[in-house]
């Protein structure tokens, strides 16, 4: 007699949620930015860790003449923040790290002594700090001096002045490259709490007229690329509990997921529209705020808005329309190159149809050997992205081959 074959009475379910989990994951667009970006995406200028003897002497002797005033002035004269910070700036220039940091913070120290824990005294010392953060990539110390600066600045408050406005963009974009290349396994509240953050103040800066001209378009673009990273960071996840009672294999059990943050993800298309169409009232001419609409809307396939968007945007400026890009081109979304290591070069060539699908696509490592590959994950990537066509006369979208010099990290 045949052995009989058991069958899980299980298995049908679990073939249709694997399904239904493998067709919502692979149906997501990887946005263009985070495995590659463009290699000319460069955002910090790098630091140079060579020491030349004689600026080593000039800060001996800046520190010497340091020394002599505070003794002469005592620990906390009010003018000694100003000579910290100056000679902390020489040992930034000298490449001395540690003692241009230490140096700054005591500054900072002096300036919160006498001046208050509120004072704008502090606020060109902190510039020294995140410019000192910058240069050696140290990504905490930026955050962290970058989320200080904006509460010094009154936390993103009306009423608005530039400082703060600079200092609040600054602080959300550090805050999102913080998390474009992590995991969000148990961040969900972090997440809402940013979000919430971001998207309250860029309301408001978008409805003051005193600023919103200049405004309102970072902010929507700091808020639009944190809607394509919650897009594509955001898994699919089963989240039935009686699914979950019933399967004892933890790998097939959900994460404990916040329901807050997964209905954000539900009405995702709907947040991102709204923004986008309320930069385009602040500013109607902008092809960049038309670009972003029309992005947002290809993205999610909606190509017949789309298209109607990128025809009103290529009549504002025809020149960008005549190849395809990938997707987002506004905003942009890049990794901050002073955060990250050194990134591998990588040139693609491509064929994006008339309906944004990319084929025909090549790779090359223009660094390595003629016979290497990039990683699999980013072949992967470029194929699963979502490519603007081209527009031939700012009317009807072609066929276009597209080439790019990008870089990827590893």
């Amino acid at each position: 007699m045949p052995a009989r074959l058991s069958l899980n009475p299980l298995a049908p379910l679990l073939v249709l949620i694997c399904l239904h989990v493998c067709e919502a994951s692979a149906d997501t667009p990887v946005p263009f930015g985070l495995p590659v970006q463009y290699r000319g995406a460069e955002t910090g200028p790098g630091f140079d860790a060579v020491q030349e003897a004689s600026e080593l002497a000039n800060v001996d002797q800046a520190q010497v003449r340091l020394e002599e005033i505070e003794r002469r002035l005592g620990p906390y004269h009010p003018s000694l923040a100003a000579e910290f910070a100056q000679v902390a700036q020489l040992a930034m220039e000298a490449g001395d790290v540690s003692l241009a940091a230490s140096l700054y913070d005591a500054a900072l120290h002096n300036a919160r002594v006498n001046n208050g824990l509120y004072g704008d005294q502090q606020l060109p010392i902190l510039r020294g700090l995140l410019d000192l953060y910058l240069l050696t990539g140290d990504r905490e110390g930026f955050e962290a001096r970058a989320a200080y600066q904006f509460r010094l600045l009154g936390s993103g408050l009306p009423p608005f002045e530039e400082g703060e406005l600079r200092a609040a963009v600054e602080f959300f974009d550090v805050s999102l490259d913080a998390l474009m290349g992590v995991s969000w396994e148990g961040r969900s509240r972090e997440l809402l709490r940013l979000h919430s953050r971001f998207e309250s103040m860029a309301e408001a800066v978008c409805a003051d007229a005193s600023v919103n001209l200049a405004w309102c378009e970072p902010f929507t673009f700091s808020l639009g690329r944190f809607y394509y990273l919650l897009e594509h960071k955001l898994d699919v996840f089963v989240d039935d509990p009686r699914f979950e009672r019933t399967l004892s294999d933890p790998e097939w059990q959900s994460l404990d997921r916040e329901p807050r943050l997964e209905a954000l993800q539900r009405r995702l298309f709907s947040k991102g529209e709204t923004v986008f169409e309320r930069l385009l009232e602040v500013n109607p001419d902008s092809p960049d705020a038309l670009s972003a609409l029309a992005d947002w809307h290809w993205f999610y396939r909606k190509r017949d808005e789309a298209t109607s968007l990128y025809r009103r945007a290529c009549r504002l400026s025809p020149g960008r329309f005549t190849q395809a890009a990938p997707l987002p081109e506004y905003p942009r979304l890049a990794f901050n190159r002073a955060f990250q290591e050194p990134a591998t070069p990588l040139d693609v060539s491509l064929t994006v149809t008339e309906r944004g699908k990319p084929v025909d696509m090549d790779f090359n490592l223009p660094t390595a050997g003629a016979d290497a590959d990039p990683p699999g994950r980013v072949r992967r990537a470029m194929r699963g992205m979502v490519y603007r066509p081209a527009f031939m006369a700012c009317s009807e979208p072609v066929e276009r081959e597209l080439k790019m010099e990008l870089a990827y990290i590893d």
